[in-house]
C-alpha cells in the first residue's frame, strides 16, 4: 500500500514579515518549501496531497488538519519568531494524548530523526533542536474550542487519525536564518533532505533524483565581474560574511560572482534589492 502524505503551508497571503529582513515573509517561504517537498516526495514514490490549492486562500486550522484524513502523515511548514534576534534553532512539535499512542510514537520518532538533519542543512547557530509533544486536545483559552491557536492543525489531524508535525525552520526574527530561507537553492536543499529522511523512515529506499526545474532558466543576482579570480573570491567572502551565498561563474575572460538561485525572475529581483540594501551592487542575471 502506497504511503500518502499531506503537506500544509502555514499561513496564507503575505503573513509574518521578518522584522530584520523585510523581504522575507513566512507565508511565502512556507508555500515554496511545501511545493518543493511535494515534488521531492512524489519523486520518491509517495502520494502527496496539500491542505490548500491556493496560496492566498485561508482555511481554519482544524479543517487543514482534517484534510489529512486517510493519510499516513501530515507536515505543516513554518518559521518561528522570537523577541530577540540571536535565537536560531529548529523546533518540531508532534502530538501527544492519553490514547492512540501509535500516532504519538510515529510523530515523535520522525521528529527526532528530522530535527538534526534540518539543523545541519540550515546551519543554525544553536545546534540543539527542540522536539516537543503538544497535547492536541487542550482547550487552551477556555472558550470550548480545542487548540484554536496554531496547534489546532495537530488536533484536526488527530481527529483524522493521522500523525502530524509542525516544523519550525528556525526563526525569521534571526537575520541569518531569514536570509538563508530567502534563497531558492537553499529551499531545494531543505526539501531534498527532509524527503530523504521521510523516505528512510517509511522504508522507501528509492534514490531521490534531482528533478530539472520546471523552467529552463535559473535567475541569479550578479554582484561583480573580475578578470582576476582572487578578486572574485574576495567578493564571495564579503557576501558570506554578510550572510549571503556566493559562487563564481567563469564566462569568457571574467570571473562573475553570483548570489542566490531562483526559478522566478521576481524572486531574483527581490534578492537583488536585499543585496543593494546591504551595500552591494547587483542586478538580475539569467543563467542557462
Amino acid at each position: 500500500m502506497a504511503i500518502k502524505i499531506c503537506l500544509d503551508a502555514g499561513h496564507y497571503g503575505k503573513y509574518n514579515q521578518s522584522p530584520v529582513v523585510p523581504e522575507y515573509y513566512e507565508s511565502d517561504m512556507n508555500w515554496k518549501l511545501h511545493r518543493k517537498l511535494k515534488a521531492a516526495l512524489e519523486n520518491c514514490g509517495f502520494t502527496v496531497v496539500t491542505t490548500r490549492a491556493c496560496k492566498d486562500k485561508d482555511l481554519p486550522l482544524f479543517d487543514r488538519g482534517m484534510a489529512a484524513k486517510g493519510c499516513d502523515l501530515l507536515l505543516s511548514m513554518h518559521s518561528n519568531a522570537a523577541s530577540t534576534e540571536p535565537v536560531d534553532y529548529i523546533t518540531i512539535l508532534h502530538q501527544v494524548n492519553d490514547s492512540r499512542t501509535d500516532i504519538d510514537n510515529i510523530g515523535a520518532s520522525l521528529a527526532e530523526q528530522l530535527a538534526p538533519v534540518i539543523t545541519e542543512v540550515m546551519g543554525v547557530t544553536q545546534k540543539t533542536p527542540r522536539v516537543d509533544g503538544v497535547l492536541s486536545s487542550t482547550d487552551r483559552d477556555g472558550d470550548g474550542i480545542k487548540n484554536d491557536n496554531h496547534y489546532g492543525i495537530l488536533h484536526g489531524a488527530r481527529m483524522a487519525e493521522t500523525p502530524a508535525l509542525i516544523i519550525e525552520h528556525s526563526f525569521h526574527t534571526n537575520r541569518r536564518a531569514a536570509k538563508w530561507l530567502l534563497e531558492e537553492c537553499n529551499l531545494d536543499k531543505l526539501a531534498k533532505a527532509e524527503a530523504q529522511v521521510i523516505a528512510a523512515f517509511f522504508g522507501c529506499d528509492k534514490k531521490i533524483e534531482k528533478k530539472p526545474p520546471e523552467q529552463p532558466v535559473r535567475y541569479r543576482a550578479q554582484v561583480g565581474a573580475y578578470t582576476l579570480e582572487n578578486n572574485a573570491k574576495n567578493m564571495v567572502t564579503k557576501l558570506q560574511r554578510a550572510g549571503f551565498e556566493g559562487c563564481i561563474l567563469k564566462e569568457d575572460a571574467y570571473h562573475k560572482v553570483l548570489s542566490g538561485g531562483f526559478y522566478e525572475k521576481a524572486d531574483a529581483a527581490t534578492h537583488v534589492t536585499l543585496l543593494k540594501s546591504k551595500g552591494f551592487s547587483a542586478f538580475v542575471k539569467a543563467v542557462n
